[in-house]
């Protein structure tokens, strides 16, 4: 059963916090396409409340860079059982990256190109339960 936190004053219990994770590959341009891994910033919500989630990362290396990321999903899409996923689409950053030990460098033998990302995210993991400092 979950423990839900009471906000002064509120009827209704607070939905937990909770992430969403995501991957997959971006379209191809110039040839090469990336994979990329996401976990979305934690939020308050549940199925029913239109609910939004940032993010930000970078891809994995392909072609010998990488790009960053950050955006916004869709609100939550409440599935049968109670869950809910989000609609996670954007484009990256058209500035190609290297590792450089302790930073990263635009690499300037790559042609600046967008990319663009589109899937479902997966169910809520992560939930709060409010039990940490028990």
């Amino acid at each position: 059963m979950r423990k839900f936190q009471e906000l002064p004053g509120a009827t209704a219990p607070r939905p937990l916090a909770h992430a969403h994770y995501a991957g997959g590959w971006t379209d191809t341009v110039l040839g090469h396409a990336h994979s990329l891994e996401l976990f979305t910033y934690p939020v308050n919500g549940s199925a029913a409340d239109g609910h939004v989630h940032t993010f930000q990362g970078h891809t994995h290396m392909s072609a010998g860079h990488f790009h960053r990321f950050f955006g916004s999903t869709g609100p939550a899409i409440a599935l049968p059982s109670g869950e809910h996923i989000h609609r996670v689409e954007f484009s990256l950053d058209d500035e190609p990256f290297e590792p450089k030990g302790n930073f990263y460098k635009t690499v300037l033998s790559v042609k600046r190109h967008v990319h663009h990302f589109a899937a479902a995210s997966g169910p809520e993991i992560g939930h709060d339960l409010g039990t940490w400092d028990e």
